[in-house]
């Protein structure tokens, strides 16, 4: 029962954040004909990121502790590369030290085959990801003329 409830959370979360569809139906994608700008690294990153953590809740939610483990490994690793570092302040650097901490925990307890644990680990790197996006939305509204 356990097991289920925090596959539920994750789920729930995950709806919450905006990475899966509430409604089970697939986003919908733009136009072929609108030219959009090339993707700054920060933006592939971000992207890559996204796809590892989607991924790990896949994993999660059908106990493939192999996924899940690398997926976190592979977010850990993209939080780390220098080209990440969007804003150089001790709320930022925090933020991704706790993000990083997280995904560690999420690979230990993937290797440790411990569903409980590792859902928690996911809903925590979750809500990393809000609280820094927030952050750095509101960094960059303040530095705007």
């Amino acid at each position: 029962m356990r097991r289920l409830t925090s596959i539920g959370l994750v789920v729930v979360v995950a709806v919450g954040v905006g990475w899966l569809p509430s409604d089970g139906r697939t986003q919908p994608k733009p136009p072929p004909d609108k030219k959009e700008p090339a993707p700054t690294t920060e933006k592939v990153l971000m992207r890559d990121k996204l796809t590892y953590a989607k991924d790990a809740l896949d994993g999660l939610s059908v106990e493939d502790f192999d996924k899940v483990a690398k997926s976190a490994e592979m977010m850990r690793m993209i939080s780390r590369a220098s080209s990440w570092y969007v804003f150089d302040s001790d709320q930022y650097q925090r933020l991704s030290k706790n993000f990083q901490d997280q995904a560690s925990d999420l690979r230990r307890h993937a290797k440790d085959k411990n569903l409980d644990a590792a859902a928690l680990d996911y809903m925590r790197i979750s809500l990393t990801c809000v609280q820094c996006h927030k952050y750095v939305r509101d960094e960059r509204a303040r530095k705007k003329p």
